[in-house]
């Protein structure tokens, strides 16, 4: 007699996503999260499924064409769908790092790696326009997902409610996610969207805060499309029980939210270049030049974008590569879906000349950084045009002439904006000239 494979039994944890689409006065339901065990799975909405003029969630949950999508959002035993002890990939991304992943976890009275119930945690205000909320029913497609994998979902719950001021924002520097009230700023609360992204100081690396700062001034002077950073005092933030034994702090305003007008703050989707490719964001840095084509071929290929947004590519590569900026691996470049459904490349973000702090007598302090680095001062004509040629474009010769045209331009307009930077960025990044 043939006894059947033994099955396990466990509560299920669920959650709803809802993506904010253009134009459209509620979130639409897309479909769940749910664990079971140490399983985590995303299953899709049946309606999402197929409704061929979708919003995107992610490239990665995208076909050749419309059978393969659909293909990848019902399939059964796909990494970029469920996962032992992690968040699927796309998800596992959104999650913050550092001090912020520490802030959130003990907010949230959790483990720093319980990964589901973080991201459930800062659900109402994630990167994008996703929100995760709980979820009080469980449909009989999410249970038979998990019977695949001899799971017998028990006790059904909702995941929590979304921590009253969490929120989510990758990068290891302190950040916070704030809107503005009266004259300061101050903590997103309750179910609104943070306006701002405030990043403070680091004990680490001195003069961080005016480092990027004056990156982000250098790269909009050779026409890089910036999220628009600046140094901005103290004093305009409100943030009881945080020291702030400094004066100045970086204010980034947040190109995924939208102020409309009648006040409210609409949410505009976007992805990390990790997310859209399924990389694990401990990979971020491995393996940048296929990411680079990637980019490339999504950018040639999407209705939204047009060579221009090619030349901004090799623009901002040019620009990084003056600045010493060894921080521009995959998770620092992003997708951005204005319309819901087609990407663009979105703005630049997180530009450090990280290059002023490499100590001669300590070289392997910050080792992965001075790795990229030896890429960035090899990066020129040629190299743009083994990238284009690499990414099936064609127009090499006009790539190589948006290098050629950006190192002039950074060597008449950069050296009169250095005289504000800190010294040690100066000297670097004068010495890259």
């Amino acid at each position: 007699m043939i006894r059947s494979a033994s099955r396990t039994s466990a509560p299920i944890t669920m959650a709803e996503l809802r993506l904010h689409v253009p134009d459209a006065a509620q979130p639409r339901r897309i479909g769940w999260l749910s664990q079971v065990g140490d399983n985590i799975r995303v299953s899709f909405d049946d309606a999402y499924v197929g409704d061929a003029a979708r919003p995107t969630l992610s490239q990665l949950y995208r076909g050749a064409d419309e059978a393969q999508t659909r293909a990848i959002l019902v399939a059964v035993n796909d990494e970029r769908l469920v996962r032992i002890g992690r968040l699927p990939v796309f998800f596992e991304n959104m999650l913050p790092e550092g001090h912020n992943r520490d802030r959130l976890a003990e907010r949230r009275g959790v483990e720093r790696d319980d990964e589901f119930e973080l991201l459930a945690a800062a659900g109402h205000d994630l990167p994008g326009a996703l929100e995760v909320l709980p979820a009080h029913e469980v449909p009989t497609g999410v249970v038979e997902l998990h019977a695949t994998k001899r799971l017998e979902p028990l006790e059904p719950s909702a995941v929590a409610a979304p921590v009253e001021d969490g929120f989510s924002l990758g990068g290891f520097v302190t950040k916070f996610s704030m809107v503005h009230r009266g004259t300061r700023y101050v903590v997103r609360s309750g179910t609104e969207a943070g306006e701002v992204l405030v990043k403070l100081p680091s004990i680490t690396y001195p003069d961080l805060v005016h480092n990027e700062a004056c990156c982000y001034r250098l790269a909009e002077a050779v026409g890089v499309r910036t999220a628009g950073a600046s140094a901005r005092p103290v004093a305009e933030l409100d943030l009881p029980g945080v020291e702030l034994p400094f004066s100045h702090y970086l204010h980034v305003p947040r190109f995924d939210r939208r102020r409309l007008l009648d006040g409210r703050t609409q949410r505009v989707h976007f992805e990390e270049l990790t997310q859209a490719l399924g990389i694990d964001s401990r990979r971020k840095y491995r393996d940048l030049p296929a990411a680079m084509r990637a980019l490339l071929v999504l950018l040639k290929q999407s209705p939204a974008s047009d060579v221009r947004e090619l030349d901004e590519v090799f623009r901002r590569w040019t620009a990084y590569a003056l600045m010493g900026n060894t921080d521009a691996h995959s998770k620092n470049w992003a997708l951005l879906y204005e319309d819901g459904v087609h990407p663009r490349l979105a703005p630049a973000y997180d530009m450090v000349c990280v290059a002023a702090y490499f100590d001669p007598a300590d070289p392997r302090a910050l080792a992965q950084n001075r790795k990229m680095d030896e890429s960035l001062k090899a990066w020129n004509e040629d190299a743009a045009e083994a990238l284009a040629k690499a990414a099936g474009l064609l127009a090499f010769n006009r790539f190589r002439r948006v290098v050629r045209e950006t190192r002039a331009l950074a060597a008449i307009a950069w050296p009169a904006l250095l005289k504000d930077a800190p010294p040690q960025v100066a000297t670097t990044i004068q010495s890259r000239l």
